[in-house]
């Protein structure tokens, strides 16, 4: 776990409300990034003929296409407010939302297939000399950084070896060091500008087995939706830029009068306004059930990852930890009925593997995910945006918390060196 250091946010801070009949109201959490800088990577990309895209894209889904994706890091500030650790979700005063299997496979391209299976924590990380491999290095050229207990490849050593390989014309080794670029630097951030250990793992369990990645970047980004919760406030480690086409395609897409077919293709038809943390925030605090796509254009309702093994809902391992979701609590975004979720479906499991006494449940997630339990039409329903009066009422009954939030200074935030981040984060 790191250490949060309070001088190092700029987001946002609580309004202080002495009124003593005044409505609960949930604390704020300060919030920033892994931001790396990938203008770099953008121009090696430019080498790449449409043919070789094209290749690059059956191989490792639309992954290249998040490179064209820019973040805006207040967006994704003023949603983490909202996260709720009882649900799993985000819980905004008006309506609940999760990203979900369906939607990240949709945009990513990686169908999950059952026969091959999804990334599994083994216990310990790749062999380096296997990534070397991969990358058509020799061990001894692999140039691995140790900062405190992470170590890792950083991000001008791979893009040296891009250049070098585009200027030999080595495309297919400059391929997989692409791929593990992005899965380090986008898919995967943890310490800033460096590939670590982690992606390293689900990278290679893709490129030699096939093994999902998908179930592992959302796992990732849930667990560090909690964990910034829990010590209210810090770096979301995560793929912000999924999150971020996910959120603004949900609040914006009913808005357009195009065909909206490709999710990160098609994305930029959506013009994304320039707003301070706090009008975000306020904006998805306003947001209405009525005034929001529930289903995103490019998304086709077919049968929903339900629950797995003996979990009531689906226990999601990523390379540094585990979390469930709830499915049934998104069923609206998945073009289904929503229904009200039963009690056992809500929260669910959520560790870090430096845990104490999680070797077990590790052992439970794995043989939950060779029993994957889908439904479809026969029992959900046929396709329908729509809510339950059983769930209205839930929701109503809940009590859920209202937001109140300032804005700090400079809430757009400025880029800090790796230095400093390293630093806050006790590395």
């Amino acid at each position: 776990m790191e250490r949060l250091d309070s001088n190092q946010y700029q987001g946002m801070v609580e309004d202080q409300d002495n009124t003593s009949n005044a409505p609960k109201a949930k604390k704020s959490i300060r919030i920033t990034t892994t931001d790396n800088n990938l203008e770099r990577l953008v121009e090696i990309t430019k080498s790449m003929s449409k043919e070789m895209r094209r290749d690059f894209d059956k191989m490792y889904g639309r992954i290249l296409d998040l490179l064209d994706i820019s973040v805006k890091t207040p967006v994704i500030s003023a949603l983490a407010q909202f996260w709720s650790s009882d649900l799993h979700c985000f819980e905004l005063p008006n309506l609940d939302l999760v990203p979900t299997i369906e939607e990240y496979t949709r945009m990513t391209r990686l169908p999950i297939d059952d026969n091959v299976g999804v990334y599994s924590y083994r216990g310990r990380y790749v062999d380096e000399r296997k990534i070397a491999k991969l990358i058509g290095l020799h061990p001894d050229q692999l140039k691995l950084e140790k900062r405190g207990a992470i170590q890792g490849l950083r991000k001008s050593f791979l893009e040296d070896h891009l250049e070098a390989l585009a200027g030999r014309g080595s495309w297919h080794y400059f391929n997989k060091t692409l791929a593990l670029t992005i899965y380090g630097l986008v898919l995967f951030p943890f310490a800033p500008n460096m590939v670590d250990h982690a992606a390293m793992d689900v990278f290679a369990q893709y490129e030699t087995q096939g093994l999902n990645p998908v179930p592992a970047i959302l796992a990732d980004t849930l667990l560090t939706l909690e964990v910034c919760q829990k010590k209210n406030g810090g770096t979301l480690k995560c793929c912000t830029h999924l999150l971020y086409v996910w959120i603004i395609t949900h609040m914006y897409a009913c808005e357009l009068r195009t065909l909206f077919p490709d999710p990160l293709r098609d994305f930029g038809r959506i013009k994304v306004k320039r707003q301070e943390a706090r009008e975000w925030k306020k904006e998805l605090a306003d947001i209405q059930d009525n005034k929001i796509a529930w289903t995103c254009p490019w998304y086709s309702p077919y049968e929903v990852i339900f629950s797995c093994g003996d979990f009531a809902n689906v226990p999601l391992m990523g390379p540094r930890g585990c979390v469930a979701y709830t499915p049934s609590i998104a069923l609206r975004q998945l073009k289904r009925t929503q229904v009200k979720p039963v009690e056992e479906q809500l929260g669910g499991i959520c560790f870090q593997y430096d845990a104490p006494d999680v070797s077990q449940l590790l052992v439970r997630v794995r043989a939950a995910w060779r029993n994957v339990q889908r439904k479809g039409d026969d029992e959900l329903g046929k396709p329908r945006v729509s809510a339950s009066q059983e769930y209205n009422e839930w929701r109503k009954a809940r009590g859920v918390p209202e937001y109140v939030l300032r804005e700090a200074p400079h809430a757009e935030g400025s880029s800090r060196s790796s230095d400093e981040t390293l630093k806050s984060h006790g590395i």
